[in-house]
């Protein structure tokens, strides 16, 4: 598929994940995409065989972006501290898309079973290169005795639910809230060295 045609692709499905995300997968219409959009229905129908299909492009566009960027930070040859620590600050930022998150966490059982399948299998794939971090830092007593799949999964439930509350044009930035989420998870609330104390307001 040429670039022109896979722009339009994205187009449509930044369209839908807004609209799907406003009014529900089963409210929503091809239609009432078109409309948002300001396009025909036969354009979307053109690149998409029906609107399970469109909100799966949509979720799976999600995840395999989440998958690639968690790669490309592994290559980096950091320190297991660090990578883990972008990792972190990388997913809170792809969570602020708060459309696609919403889509996530509540519409994956309007997808048919097969899509589902492939969705929850990519899902495996995100969870097992964070939990790998999690052990990698475990093994070499770089962390508390804590089984590394609960903290992957406590980390991916606090952000994935940030849509609930978090307002991008409020007083703090999403890259503060990334900072924060970080923070929370890798160093807790409570003051346990000097150097906190000396940092606390």
């Amino acid at each position: 598929m040429g670039l022109e045609k896979e722009q339009r692709r994205d187009k449509i499905r930044e369209m839908a994940a807004r609209v799907f995300a406003e009014q529900g997968f089963e409210r929503t219409t091809i239609r009432g995409i078109a409309k948002a959009g300001g396009i025909s229905a036969a354009s979307i129908y053109y690149y998409f065989d029906s609107k399970e299909e469109l909100l799966y492009q949509v979720l799976d566009e999600t995840m395999s972006t989440g998958l690639k960027l968690i790669r490309e930070i592994e290559k980096k040859g950091l320190e297991q501290k660090e990578q883990l620590i972008e990792i972190l600050r990388m997913h809170t930022m792809t969570a602020i898309d708060f459309d696609k998150m919403k889509l996530l966490v509540h519409e994956q059982n309007c997808l048919t079973p097969d899509h589902r399948a492939k969705l929850k299998l990519k899902q495996a794939q995100y969870m097992s290169q964070l939990t790998g971090v999690f052990e990698s830092l475990k093994n070499s007593n770089q962390m508390r005795d804590l089984d590394p799949k609960v903290c992957a999964f406590a980390f991916f439930g606090m952000v994935s639910w940030a849509y609930r509350w978090f307002n991008p044009d409020g007083d703090m930035s999403t890259q503060q809230l990334a900072e924060h989420f970080t923070k929370i998870f890798t160093q807790g609330i409570f003051l346990n060295s000097q150097e906190d104390v000396k940092e606390a307001p």
